[in-house]
Order: structure tokens, then sequence, then C-alpha cells
């Protein structure tokens, strides 16, 4: 019997496959409702554990933004206790930039509340807008530890 993975991979690749391709040929795609992507995962791997390292990133106030996974403190070199949504890209032209905000930084806190996913930094900025206040203050960690308040306007 098929585990519900294969059986996505199976619906998917049946209506996709060309003729004379071989199913080794083909990859499944999973659709993250959330985020609106999809991942590429291969069809035959019935082992979840093999399933690649997924990060989902997402722009904001001139920053790129992704969940801390193991891997990405692996990459930037973060220290094992630090957790929050890592600065994966900055964009040279914005306010971020300006004030100091650099990739590997991590965002600890949006004013003054708990983040793990970018999508709790943009509730927080939105929620910052719709009451009318012009900045939001960002508690960053570098990958050390050593942390600082950076405030950024809004808009």
């Amino acid at each position: 019997m098929m585990n519900p993975r294969q059986l996505a991979c199976v619906f998917i690749t049946s209506s996709l496959m060309p003729m004379g391709a071989v199913a080794e040929d083909l990859e499944c795609r999973w659709f993250i409702p959330v985020t609106g992507q999809t991942v590429p995962v291969r069809c035959d791997d019935a082992d979840s554990k093999a399933l690649p390292s997924l990060h989902v990133e997402r722009a904001l106030l001139g920053l790129t933004l992704a969940s801390l996974t193991p891997g990405l403190k692996d990459s930037y070199g973060i220290e094992g206790t630090i957790n929050g949504v890592v600065v994966t890209q900055v964009d040279a032209n914005s306010q971020a930039a300006d004030r100091g905000i650099a990739r590997g930084n991590v965002i600890l806190k949006s004013n003054e509340v708990v983040v793990s996913t970018p999508e709790d930094v943009a509730r927080s900025v939105e929620s910052a807008t719709k009451e009318g206040q012009k900045i939001i203050m960002l508690l960053l960690s570098n990958a050390e530890g050593k942390t600082e308040s950076v405030a950024l306007p809004l808009g």
C-alpha cells in the first residue's frame, strides 16, 4: 500500500507524464498552502528524513526573512541557542541597510513580540501599520548572540 506522499506523487505525475517517460525521470512537487509555493520532492522517496531542508523566505521592509532552521544556523554560523527569524538578504537601497541590518542577523522580537517565522514579523508590521505607528522596533542578534534594537520606518 502506498503512503499518502506516494499517492500525491502518483496523482501529480500521472497527468504530466510524457509518452515514453519513466517514473525515475519525474519529480513531484509538494504545495505549501501558507506560502503558495511548491517544493520539488522525489516520488519514490518514502523516507521523510530524506526530504529537502525547507525554508520559506519572505521579503519585508527591504529584508528577505526565513525561519531559523538548523541548516541556516550552520550556514550563517549562528549560535545554537539563538531562535528567531534570520535575515537572508538586505536590499542595499533600503532603510534596513542604512540602519546596519546585515545578512545573518536574527530578529528575536518585533515590537516587543517574540517571533519565530517571517509571518510573525509580517503580522507585527501589519498590526503596527493599522495602529498608525510610523516605526517598528526590531530586537536583533548577531551570530554570536550580541543584541541590539533597531527602529525601522514603516511605509
